[in-house]
């Protein structure tokens, strides 16, 4: 009979290198699958948030406004917090934010769960939220080169953005089936629970604990160098500026969902779960897309995507059905993916590792101030001119700055 060694011998090797170069490491694979259950249960959160958000005040003002308080403690965080991710080891940094957010979840789930919650703990928690994210969102993606080969960080930080995209698929479509059944605490405490999940990941994760920044500058200058680096990489700064502006203005669109299949296409929970499930699935499709790019003509994907976005929002906004809604979701997911994933890329593929900390710090500050910013102005204008066109005039402006920037600044068109 033949033995364990003859059979694993007989039998092809498993080679993650199939699904995905990054996957090839063991930490990133760890970190990849225990962040993904954790963010499934974040887009439960958000699902279940804007829905206690919409019926305890019924205003798609405070749809927005709740996000917005929560971007409050961002800006300062988010500089103080990127000179640490360079200093201090970057896993137990996670470790400690996910800690963090678990229990935020759990004090949300358990006020809902008990008939509790009025809007000024929402308020509250969502600073605490927005608090911890400042950190964890950029300490995360900092903490890839920490995972893999330089040679695999492009591919890595593709399927880092899939973790959002698979996720946001799952949780979005189990939502709205949640919250009609077990209710929106109820939905609240799964979340909780996922938050488990990384954490014993990044506990098995294998590597040096030590912070990038050996040079420990004062911390005026520290603070000031990403912003220099930045400003000294104008290509750089335009890249992010498409990721914030139009990406900013089309965010809405999932934002105001609650507020938009209550208004207009009158679907319920139900259809709010679908419709952001759809949106998630053009997502996913759209990382297929930049992991079929590869290393070329991101630049020119992104200029283009950031052209084709604007006009798919204005083709939602004017959506008067679910299905109609629907066919516009997909491609909307598409191009808003490209935008991120290929922004983000770049970003990383052009910095040093010694700033990375810091420079990812403001990238993730622009990136969830433009979100939270964009639903501000789209439900306050919303308010008097109602959802639809507050979406469109959005979209348009959008539109109107990513042709303006291609033109000022060619050079994103050129970058691989």
């Amino acid at each position: 009979m033949a033995n364990l060694a003859d059979l694993k011998a007989a039998l092809p090797g498993f080679n993650w290198a199939t699904i995905s170069p990054a996957l090839r490491s063991r930490n990133f694979r760890l970190f990849w699958f225990g962040q993904t259950i954790s963010t499934i249960g974040t887009s439960l959160q958000v699902v279940a948030e804007g829905w206690l958000i919409y019926h305890l005040t019924n205003s798609t003002f405070w749809l927005g406004m709740v996000g917005f308080i929560g971007l409050l403690p961002v800006v300062p965080i988010s500089l103080l917090g990127g000179m640490l991710i360079d200093r201090v080891p970057r896993r137990k940094l996670i470790i400690a934010t996910q800690a963090g957010l678990l229990a935020q979840a759990a004090i949300f789930a358990s006020l809902a769960l008990t008939g509790r919650l009025q809007l000024w703990h929402i308020i509250v928690l969502y600073f605490l939220f927005g608090s911890l994210l400042a950190i964890d969102h950029p300490a995360r993606r900092a903490f890839l080169v920490d995972l893999v080969s330089r040679d695999d960080l492009a591919n890595a930080v593709a399927l880092n953005a899939t973790i959002f995209n698979i996720s946001s698929l799952i949780g979005y479509a189990a939502a709205g089936l949640l919250i009609a059944t077990i209710g929106a605490g109820g939905t609240m405490l799964i979340n909780a629970a996922t938050y488990v999940f990384p954490i014993f990941a990044l506990v098995a994760i294998r590597v040096a604990d030590v912070g990038w920044d050996t040079q420990r500058a004062p911390l005026g200058a520290a603070l000031s160098e990403g912003i220099t680096t930045l400003w000294q990489r104008p290509t750089i700064l335009g890249v992010i500026s498409l990721m914030a502006v139009v990406g900013g203005l089309a965010w809405p669109v999932y934002g105001l969902m609650p507020a938009f299949v209550e208004e207009v296409v009158r679907t319920g929970s139900v259809g709010l779960g679908l419709l952001l499930a759809v949106g998630a699935l053009g997502s996913i499709i759209g990382t297929v897309a930049v992991a079929r790019l590869g290393g070329r003509r991101r630049g020119r994907s992104l200029v283009i995507a950031s052209l084709l976005l604007p006009g798919l929002v204005v083709g939602f906004a004017v959506s008067s059905n679910i299905w109609l809604a629907g066919l516009f979701l997909v491609p909307l997911g598409i191009t808003l993916l490209i935008v991120q994933s290929l922004a983000v890329t770049l970003v990383q593929i052009h910095i040093l590792d010694r700033v990375r900390g810091r420079v990812m710090s403001l990238y993730s500050m622009l990136h969830a101030g433009s979100d939270t910013v964009g639903n501000v102005l789209v439900g306050s204008l919303a308010v008097y001119a109602g959802l639809p066109l507050a979406l469109a005039l959005g979209g348009l402006t959008a539109l109107l700055f990513a042709l303006a920037l291609s033109l000022v600044i060619p050079s994103i068109y050129r970058l691989d």
